[in-house]
């Protein structure tokens, strides 16, 4: 492993301290700082990694629909997300069962789908199954487990009909 986050302060132009920041270290994103209040906290871990509890979202790139959810307990890990309703426009979150668990409002809800990009990028599948939801407010977020058909964990983003026509 490369290295795990460590706290420093961050430092305006004077060098007074601003406010605390994690320091990470990753091969995939490089060396970076991360303010403390970015940082989501998943009290169970997501499914599979029930010890890595603290998260930060990272943009992919300008305009893009992709995100890189970060493991900050292990810097080499990361999952390609994205919001749903970018991808799959008839999706309906589950707003209420989240602001619910999470307690807290609907409004303050962000969520967020695993993305699975396989070689052939026309196989790409998002997992609306298990979103992860996360209060905005509160930076608090956990993965749910969603019954419901029309909910599976590998949805196509690019439906077969599109990829017929390419």
């Amino acid at each position: 492993m490369v290295s795990t986050a460590e706290r420093a302060a961050a430092r305006d132009e004077s060098g007074a301290s601003v406010s605390d920041a994690l320091h990470v270290r990753s091969r995939r994103f490089g060396s970076f700082e991360v303010p403390c209040a970015s940082v989501l906290h998943v009290p169970q871990g997501l499914i599979g990694f029930p010890t890595l509890r603290r998260y930060v979202v990272l943009d992919h790139r300008p305009g893009s629909p992709f995100k890189w959810l970060l493991a900050m307990d292990d810097p080499e890990l990361a999952f390609a997300v994205a919001n749903p309703g970018e991808l799959v426009p008839d999706y309906q979150p589950p707003l209420e069962l989240a602001a619910r668990l999470l307690d807290t409002d609907p409004a303050e809800i962000a969520l967020f789908v695993i993305v699975t990009i396989p070689p052939d990028p026309t196989r790409m599948t998002v997992n609306l199954m298990a979103p992860v939801v996360v209060d905005m407010r509160t930076r608090r977020a956990r993965q749910i487990v969603l019954d419901d058909p029309r909910c599976p964990p590998d949805h196509l983003v690019i439906p077969p009909q599109l990829v017929a026509r390419a």
